[in-house]
């Protein structure tokens, strides 16, 4: 079955990803979902496109959402390297 707006999208499917970006000790929890059922691709709604240490950012396509973090009382200690895209209100 394709993605259908008749889907209950009930049963989802999500694949995590842990990633660095650059030479830091952030590191970046990756998440893309999909249903199971008739595997339409989950869109991630909210967030800035882009990548950056400094927040949650999302895919330009909506379709993977990526939350930075760190380990327990760590401090950020890299340069702030990442992109945001700007979105025209």
């Amino acid at each position: 079955m394709s993605g259908s707006a008749q889907c209950p999208h009930t049963d989802v499917h999500f694949d995590l990803n842990v990633a660095r970006f650059g030479d830091t000790n952030v590191g970046y929890l990756e998440i893309v979902g999909r249903c199971k059922i008739c595997d339409a691709p989950m869109r991630f709604r909210g967030a800035p496109l882009g990548v950056t240490p400094a927040h949650p950012t999302m895919a330009l396509d909506g379709s993977e959402i990526r939350l930075p973090f760190l380990f327990g009382d760590e401090e950020y200690d890299g340069k702030c390297v990442g992109f945001v895209v700007g979105v025209a209100s």
